[in-house]
């Protein structure tokens, strides 16, 4: 995780100014490790996966791959996806385009925990009615304060592809925007 984090940092600090960083599951916990660093004026995770404050050390930490079955994606056929039930045929086949193999260790090591004890920049937690990896309740113990938005009727994966309720989710992202990353 902390390669990641590495790597957006780093493209970060090479910007002209300092941004606002985004991220969606693991790649929100990826934004928030490097909000923590100092390299954000905002950061908005998109159902990311949650920041501890301690670490579980006896946790192992595996090396290899896991493919999407691991997140309950068994078929490549669109029209039997019940993680995305709000997203259309096309939307679904977008996410299943998506689908690779990712790495154990950093799956491990976000379940071990990644530890950030505090954020220098406001945080936004933008969560989906309809998410069963991440829905809001998974957020109750976060030590961090954040402020929260809900999307109605989104998935996890909706958050980023569903059409219809992608409009209005950017824009009340950006209106938080407006006011917490000035």
């Amino acid at each position: 995780m902390s390669d990641y984090a590495d790597d957006v940092a780093a493209a970060a600090a090479g910007l002209s100014e300092t941004p606002v960083v985004m991220g969606w599951s693991m790649g929100g916990l990826v934004a928030i490790m490097v909000a923590a660093r100092g390299h954000a004026r905002a950061c908005v995770g998109l159902a990311p996966s949650t920041p501890v404050a301690l670490r579980d050390d006896d946790l192992p930490i595996r090396p290899g791959v896991f493919g999407p079955e691991e997140y309950g994606i068994t078929s490549l056929d669109p029209a039997t996806q019940p993680s995305m039930p709000d997203l259309d045929a096309q939307e679904r086949a977008v996410a299943l385009e998506s689908a690779s193999q990712e790495s154990r260790a950093a799956r491990d090591d976000r379940k071990a925990g990644i530890v950030v004890s505090e954020l220098p920049c406001p945080l936004m937690v933008v969560t989906g009615s309809e998410d069963r990896a991440w829905p809001r309740p998974a957020y109750a113990g976060m030590h961090l304060r954040a402020e929260y938005l809900e999307s109605p009727g989104a998935s996890h994966w909706g958050l980023v592809l569903n059409r219809r309720r992608l409009p209005d989710l950017a824009r009340r992202v950006a209106e938080w925007l407006d006011v917490n990353a000035a």
